[in-house]
């Protein structure tokens, strides 16, 4: 797990890092990155990789949490799912090689469980209206997640020309007026 917390240094020198992966990123293959790239690309040694990542796919992972923290601020206290939707498609089509290393580091996982969290504490209001128990209301979440994570690849991986109303607009279409929640 990354070790970042609130010291200035060791936010720059993960910025450094984040920065050269996603270098790297537009012109190898995630499964083709070793560390010693990393470091090279990012101008930082080898000992401050470590200090602060385990591995590569712990860089990817913290890239993700600074993604969702950007959509949680963005969404602020809005309770709205179109808003969470549109800005969920916003935030990842302008991170597609984020995204797809997200897959290839198999973090599919940790994606849809940070999402899953947004959900149910931007939303909660809709387990009290509809009277779900916790465990129902935690399925629930958590399988509205899986369908948005779908979606995201979806339109990442095969229509990568949608922008973010058009992909809210065809998921409105195709579930029903806020398909994430209702």
């Amino acid at each position: 797990m990354y070790r970042i917390g609130n010291d200035k240094r060791k936010k720059q020198s993960a910025k450094l890092i984040c920065q050269g992966l996603e270098e790297l990123i537009r012109t190898h293959n995630y499964e083709d990155i070793s560390i010693t790239n990393i470091v090279k690309a990012s101008g930082v040694g080898r000992a401050t990789f470590y200090r602060l990542f385990d591995d590569k796919s712990d860089v990817v992972l913290y890239q993700m949490e600074e993604v969702f923290t950007e959509l949680i601020w963005r969404v602020g206290p809005y309770s709205d799912s179109n808003v969470i939707v549109k800005s969920l498609f916003e935030l990842w089509l302008g991170h597609k090689e984020l995204f797809l290393s997200l897959i290839k580091a198999n973090l599919y996982g940790e994606f849809q469980t940070r999402l899953a969290f947004i959900i149910g504490d931007k939303l909660n209001f809709i387990q009290e209206e509809v009277g779900l128990d916790n465990r129902s209301w935690q399925y629930f979440i958590h399988v509205r997640a899986a369908m948005l994570f779908t979606a995201v690849r979806v339109a990442i991986t095969q229509f990568n020309e949608d922008n973010p109303i058009e992909i809210t607009d065809t998921l409105n279409r195709l579930f029903g007026k806020q398909p994430a929640i209702f």
